[in-house]
This record gives C-alpha cells, structure tokens and sequence, in this order.
C-alpha cells in the first residue's frame, strides 16, 4: 500500500497502519468521522499504536475533487494542521453536490482554521490541480484495486473494512494486527 506522501496522523513509526479513503461529499465517511475515528485517535493514534493513512476515493462530483486538490494543499503547507482542517471539512459538510464545497466555500472555511495560509491554499489548488488529480486517482484505483468500492473504506492489516462500521470492528482488526507484530 502506497503511503509516501500521503496525509497521515499519528507516528510515522506506528506498527499499525490503517489506510482510510473517504470523500469530504460522503454522509457515511461523515458519521464514521464522528463515531470512529475520535475513539480510535485517542485509543490508538494518541498512543503511538496506529498510523492513519488518508486515501482520497472522491467519487461524489465535482466538489469532491475541490475538496481533495484542497486537502492536498493544507497537506503540502501545514501537515500538523491537516487533521484539524480535515475535521473542519466534515463537521462543516453540506448534502451532496449541493455546492457546499466549491473552491470559495473551502477556502472561506479553510480560513478559519488557525496556523494555515488559505490564500497558499487557493494558489495550489489551482496551480497544481493537474498533479492532485493523478494522487486523487492513484488513491482510487489502489483502493478499488484491494476491494475498496465506495467511501469510507478502510484496510488495516490485511483486513477490508468497507462502509460504516463500528468502532468494535475497527478495534478487533487494530488488536489482530497488533497480535501479529
């Protein structure tokens, strides 16, 4: 599984990684963002257990790409601030494709968050759109490719974890794979 150069939270060290592709559009990814992952941070990220890598799977529509070209520029100027950012993105989430993340609506919200320079930002967004669309699909395809088909999907260890799971279900594959290091 690729992991250079792709957002992460958590130590680089970890002898867990979970890769997680979600789409900033996605509902599902949404409720996974605020029933999971908070536990799974505090469980196992906070404690140096697990890395979670970040894999775009931005199927949803135009917005979704914004978002993702967005995503990857606060990852390119502010890494230390791309989890707040990230978190900001999804508790701030509109319906789907309803223009809630058009490139001047995530820029205003990338505003608020502290210690990153939306103007950096925007500029990136658009200078090197072209790049951040091969990530976004390089994200896709390898997710497709390990039975990833929608968002959220994530595999840790050698376990597919696909839709909104429960937070037992992610902890049982964090423990297996812990088991076997």
């Amino acid at each position: 599984m690729a992991t250079e150069g792709e957002p992460f939270i958590g130590d680089e060290k970890a002898p867990v990684v979970m890769a997680y592709w979600y789409d900033y559009q996605c509902p599902f990814c949404r409720q996974n963002e605020e029933t999971v992952l908070p536990r799974l941070i505090k469980d196992y990220v906070d404690t140096g257990k697990v890395k979670v890598v970040f894999k775009d799977f931005a199927f949803l529509g135009p917005d979704s790409q914004t978002a993702g070209y967005a995503a990857r520029a606060v990852w390119e100027t502010a890494p230390d601030k791309f989890y707040s950012w990230h978190k900001a993105m999804f508790d701030h989430q509109g319906e789907e494709n309803s223009g809630w993340a058009t490139k001047d609506k995530v820029v205003a919200l990338t505003k608020t968050v502290a210690g990153i320079d939306a103007d950096k930002i925007e500029k990136l967004m658009a200078d090197r759109s072209a790049d951040y669309q091969k990530v976004i699909d390089a994200d896709g395809a390898e997710g497709a490719s390990m039975g990833v088909n929608g968002s959220p999907g994530a595999i840790i260890g050698t376990q597919l974890i696909v839709g909104v799971q429960s937070y037992d279900q992610f902890k049982a594959a964090i423990e297996a794979t812990l088991g076997k290091k």
